[in-house]
């Protein structure tokens, strides 16, 4: 339990650490006039930012070059690290959003169960036994297990993927990627 709520503060915390890199890096937004008090009702319209939309690759990207930057490796050595990096990062999404898998929007060929992890299939397969009123105890047992040891599997990868990426950091850059909440 103590290693789960590890897991989710150090998830949060590398959310917000992107997201203000982002912040930092995006231009400053102008704010709308608002009309004075009794020259009419109506409230400004939200503006949109030109040329600003969310992009999660161009994220993750500024993203893994500052923890390339903080780590103070070569092209060569990030190279390495980088996949170790991706493989932890992913791990702790799909722990942190119950398995994570397909955005809004996304299908592939009409299975919506493609391209989602199997913690998200199990926590999905719970979900709909419990929205069934007439599933029986042991149906819901079933998907219990599953969703448990679906659970567990994917902390063991996280574990072996954090692992691998500690055997090439120096003490320095693990306890840097620690305060960045990539390791524990």
């Amino acid at each position: 339990m103590r290693f789960r709520k590890l897991l989710v503060v150090a998830a949060v915390a590398s959310l917000m650490q992107v997201y203000l890199v982002g912040a930092q890096e995006a231009a400053p937004r102008e704010r709308p006039q608002r009309p004075e008090r009794g020259q009419g009702t109506e409230r400004p319209q939200r503006m949109e930012r030109e040329g600003q939309r969310f992009d999660p690759q161009q994220m993750n990207e500024r993203y893994l070059t500052r923890v390339k930057e903080t780590l103070g490796v070569s092209d060569e050595e990030w190279q390495v690290l980088k996949p170790k990096v991706e493989k932890v990062r992913v791990a702790q999404m799909n722990i942190q959003r119950r398995g994570g898998g397909m955005r809004m929007g996304q299908r592939s060929e009409g299975n919506i169960d493609a391209g989602i992890s199997p913690l998200e299939k199990a926590y999905r397969d719970l979900q709909a036994v419990l929205g069934n009123k007439d599933a029986s105890a042991k149906d819901i047992a079933t998907k219990l297990a599953a969703l448990r040891e679906a659970r567990k599997k994917s902390e063991d990868e996280l574990a072996a993927a954090k692992k691998q990426l500690k055997e090439l950091l120096t003490q320095r850059q693990e306890a840097q990627l620690v305060l960045m909440g990539l390791l524990d």
